[in-house]
């Protein structure tokens, strides 16, 4: 099975749908039954399990349909942090400033 975290996004399309049909044949699921199930022609569900490209919707209930709903729980979830890793990363981000400049003659010169 494919990484898609290191697919290109038309990839990774292609890969989900793959995957769709894979589960749903792991099912035993006719393609008929599935878009019934959803509410979709057969032709989109075709489509979709072919190039990965559906609307957001049809793709949430094919994924509800085949109990695949609960594998986006951590998608798009964000992190959370400890305190002191968020005070790390507030003096990582300060400012970081050039030294001044010593007059010639100051005690810094080498003559």
């Amino acid at each position: 099975m494919p990484d898609i975290s290191l697919a290109l996004p038309n990839e990774a399309c292609i890969e989900l749908g793959r995957r769709a049909r894979a589960r749903r044949l792991a099912l035993n699921l006719p393609i008929e039954e599935l878009a019934a199930r959803i509410g979709v022609s057969d032709r989109t569900l075709r489509s979709f399990e072919l190039n990965g490209r559906c609307t957001l919707g049809t793709f949430v209930r094919i994924l509800e349909a085949l109990n695949a709903l609960p594998d986006l729980q951590s998608v798009l979830v964000t992190q959370t942090r400890s305190i002191e890793d968020m005070r790390m990363h507030a003096q990582s981000r300060q400012r970081k400033r050039a030294f001044k400049k010593q007059p010639a003659g100051s005690k810094g010169d080498v003559a």
